[in-house]
Parts: structure tokens; sequence; C-alpha cells
């Protein structure tokens, strides 16, 4: 972002510098969310804090082909706790959300095409309601309504994906991106 009018242009300014690609799915790239989100206090307060554990569960993304499960703690505009967990894990989290990895790759792929905002098709609330590609489930049904009470957020989280690359598994290059364009990336 530019300072005022009579600093001169840098050129880091003019050309920013290569964002390097979180291997995904992992802890990083959900710490990754969760810097964006930090760095972005303001805009997250505006939105409402949320306090919530989510967990994903993708069916197919461990490299054996088995499920990949990681538990998100919220505590108001920050992640608190990012970790991968087992079957059985479940209790802790006030909702699981479902999935197979090409459903969260289009998702995300989404969001980066568009500048950090999905189309209509394309957001967690809009994949979930049918129960598929998304399903939803919870342990206790009261808990499980903070993913509708913090939808916004949740969604504005997973956007910030839009401001680093993503290295899906069999992506062979292992280059960093050129830097992101877009709202999320100047959020």
């Amino acid at each position: 972002m530019m300072g005022p009018v009579a600093d001169p242009i840098t050129p880091s300014d003019a050309a920013p510098a290569p964002v390097a690609r979180v291997a995904f799915p992992s802890v990083q790239w959900f710490e990754a969310l969760g810097q964006r989100m930090h760095d972005q206090r303001d805009h997250f307060a505006k939105i409402g804090d949320m306090d919530c554990t989510m967990q994903l569960t993708l069916y197919d993304a461990s490299p054996a082909g088995q499920p990949w499960r990681c538990q998100v703690e919220f505590e108001g505009t920050d992640v608190v706790d990012v970790r991968e967990v087992g079957e059985g894990d479940e209790e802790r989290a006030d909702f699981v959300i479902e999935t197979d990895l090409d459903t969260w790759r289009e998702m995300v792929d989404n969001i980066v095409a568009n500048g950090g905002r999905p189309d209509l098709d394309h957001t967690l609330n809009r994949l979930s309601l049918p129960g598929v590609p998304i399903r939803l489930w919870g342990v206790d049904p009261v808990r499980r309504d903070a993913y509708y009470r913090f939808n916004q957020s949740l969604q504005h989280y997973v956007n910030n994906a839009a401001a680093f690359g993503t290295r899906w598994p069999g992506d062979a290059d292992e280059a960093p991106l050129p830097a992101p364009d877009g709202p999320a990336a100047r959020a």
C-alpha cells in the first residue's frame, strides 16, 4: 500500500515479492489463514467475534487416500490453535465440515480467481446447505449452530487463501507464485 503522496515509490511498491506457496492439506495452511486474520483484526472486528472450534475432515486427502482431519480454534478475532487430529476427536469441535479434496480445491480456486471473494456457488454456506458436497455435522446440535452463527467470519477466514499460494497434492511446481492482486491481497 502506498503511503502519503510525498513518499517516493520504491521498487517493492512497484513489484511486490512473489508469495510462497503453502502445502494443502496442512496445519501450516490453516495457520497462514489465521495469520492473515490476525493482520486484519479491524476487518474481523466489524464482522464480529468468533468463539468456536471448527473441524475440517477431507475424506481422501492423506497420501494413503485416508481422511485428513484438522481443528481450528477461534477466539475473538484470532486463531488460537490449529492441530491435526485423529478419528474420534470430533467431540472437541463445535462442528465438523466434511468433504473431499476436489470440492475444497474448487472452492479455494474460485476464491483466488475472484480476488478473495467466491462466486455464490462456491461459498461455504452454498456448498453445505444441501448436505452435499459439504456435509456439516456435530456431536451436539446446539454447538453445531456455531457454524451458522459465525458463517460470515468463517467465509472471510477461508477467503484469505487468495493472499498466498496453495500447493495442492500432486502439484509439481514448487516455485513461488507472483504476488496476489485483489481485495484479499490489499486488505
